[in-house]
């Protein structure tokens, strides 16, 4: 299948173009965004959306990072101020609120398949109780709203996750951009639910304040769960310790995160993923997919998040924890559409491509078990290669088991056949040291074509990116020398060094231009994904 075109919010884009503006320190630009953001906003206050709320804080952010107080600027300014009111007006206590959500109106309003509800059920990670939050962390990753503004009721929760057991899923996350305690309705706590004990479900509290009597009953009634420890509710979390006689399994137990995210994002640097899992999530707001990337300027949140409607071809597969982390972001995605089948896409998504045209390399910015292109470069390189062919029994033995299981291999379809032999072949090939600068030159050909038709269709999102990566560029090593082909430059490299030439080309792809020398490269070793044999191969086979 083709690269199906996902949606992305207009609030969204008009961020990008606003943070666009502001690295070129064009202010007239940033202002017309700006202006934007602000019609866009006085058009659907007070229901602003939770996605869109999110974007007008991130803008309100870059601001305040990149907006010198001048003369030029005095219109900016101005019209900041009246996104701060608007922004205030949302944080205050309004009568409407907190609404509450039916599940059958919440459904009807979502307009989705009845397939694609069963995609959206099986693939799901969050279920996210409200929107908004209590506590309003800064260093909040998921940018969570302050105040709550919107709950499910309690019959659509117990709904939610009746039919979240019925699909098989039953470790997901509820939370989200909310804290689990915040949720009531009906006169129902959290630990009021019915069904919380059929499933591992994954669920993070800060403990907002008055809550301590429903994490009491939580405890009694063996509902699994852990403290997130900041330095704003250390001595709540001792005295719950104290009341509750027993120690409380906690995360994030330092008064400084890891990543700085939230009011603490500097829209300057880029930064390891925050999300580990693939898959859907659900939120008052509505259905959405999750995909892990940078934490960045682009995505602050550390993944993207694309709403879902009835258009929407396929999903993710879910994927959690070190599942997700073994996920080689660089390779099409794995999804699962109508009829239930898992395939991989042909091509890479726009936010592939953008992970790759950020990922240096180094290790600052790859999760810990997250392979980055760098070190799938290295699996060209001559010694693996050479550790492969002593693997080759232990590897056969392993596909035997895998592709037969208590089958002979007279007794398998002739599809079954055929993958099978395809996964040993290409174990031999990935022996052969012969073989291997191919392998190496189709890759690097399918990642710039990618990158090509990328800086064809998404110019605003390449100058965040220049931005973002300009320093790198500017360190570069010295051009190549004149006269050379691509291939030519980099087959004369050395196999510790193919990675560099490759950042190179890309870097050069996205501050220069393309060039004819790219074009001839990519048609030259125009390559697609074989998923069966998990190797990039010329197209034509």
């Amino acid at each position: 299948m083709k690269v199906p075109q996902f949606n992305t919010s207009d609030s969204q884009a008009l961020r990008n173009r606003f943070l666009a503006a502001l690295y070129r320190k064009d202010y007239t630009a940033a202002l017309t965004q700006y202006q934007g953001m602000i019609s866009l906003a006085e058009d659907r206050f007070p229901r602003l959306g939770e996605t869109f709320e999110k974007h007008l804080r991130q803008v309100q952010v870059a601001f305040k990072r990149f907006v010198p107080h001048t003369e030029e600027t005095a219109p900016l300014r101005q019209a900041h101020g009246r996104l701060q009111e608007i922004l205030r007006q949302m944080a205050r206590p309004r009568p409407e609120y907190p609404g509450y959500l039916e599940f059958q109106s919440w459904e009807a309003r979502q307009n989705l398949q009845p397939w694609q509800w069963d995609r959206i059920y099986e693939n799901a990670i969050t279920l996210q109780l409200t929107s908004g939050c209590s506590n309003y962390c800064r260093r909040c990753n998921e940018w969570a709203l302050p105040r709550v503004r919107s709950h499910f009721t309690a019959p659509a929760l117990e709904t939610f996750i009746t039919r979240l057991n019925a699909a098989g899923n039953r470790d997901l996350a509820l939370y989200g951009a909310s804290d689990p305690l915040d949720w009531e309705a009906q006169g129902k706590s959290f630990a009021d639910v019915n069904g919380l004990n059929q499933g591992n479900y994954s669920l993070l509290t800060k403990l907002p304040r008055g809550k301590a009597d429903i994490l009491a009953a939580m405890t009694e009634k063996q509902i699994p769960f852990s403290v997130s420890v900041t330095g704003r509710n250390r001595d709540r979390v001792k005295s719950m310790e104290a009341r509750l006689g027993c120690t409380l399994e906690k995360q994030h137990d330092t008064d400084d995160l890891l990543i700085p995210a939230g009011l603490d994002e500097d829209f300057t640097s880029i930064k390891s993923s925050i999300t580990d899992a693939y898959g859907t999530e659900i939120t008052p707001e509505g259905v959405f997919m999750i995909l892990p990337t940078f934490t960045s300027a682009l995505y602050p949140m550390g993944h993207q998040k694309l709403p879902v409607d009835a258009k929407t071809p396929v999903f993710p597969v879910r994927k959690l924890g070190r599942e997700a982390l073994l996920v080689d972001y660089f390779k099409p995605l794995e999804v699962v559409g109508e009829s239930g089948e898992v395939f991989f896409l042909e091509r890479l998504i726009p936010l592939q491509v953008e992970t790759l045209l950020l990922d240096t390399g180094t290790l600052d910015i790859s999760p810990p078990g997250m392979r980055n292109l760098k070190e799938y470069f290295t699996i060209f390189d001559q010694g693996p290669c050479l550790r492969r062919q002593t693997m080759g029994p232990s590897v056969l033995k392993s596909l035997k088991r895998k592709c037969l299981g208590n089958k002979r291999y007279a007794e398998l379809s002739s599809e079954e056949k055929a993958r099978y032999r395809h996964k040993i072949q290409t174990h031999f090939d990935f022996s052969t040291p012969e073989a291997m600068a191919g392998f190496r030159l189709n890759a690097a050909a399918f990642f710039l074509e990618a990158v090509c038709d990328y800086l064809d269709h998404h110019p605003v999102e390449c100058q965040i990116i220049r931005f973002l990566t300009r320093e790198e560029f500017a360190a570069l090593a010295p051009d190549a020398p004149k006269g050379l082909s691509l291939e030519a430059q980099l087959t004369a490299l050395p196999e510790d060094e193919f990675f560099t030439g490759f950042r190179r080309m890309v870097l050069e792809l996205v501050h220069r231009g393309k060039t004819p020398d790219i074009h001839a490269f990519i048609a030259a070793h125009r390559a697609r994904f074989d998923a069966v044999g998990d190797a990039f191969i010329p197209a034509s086979n």
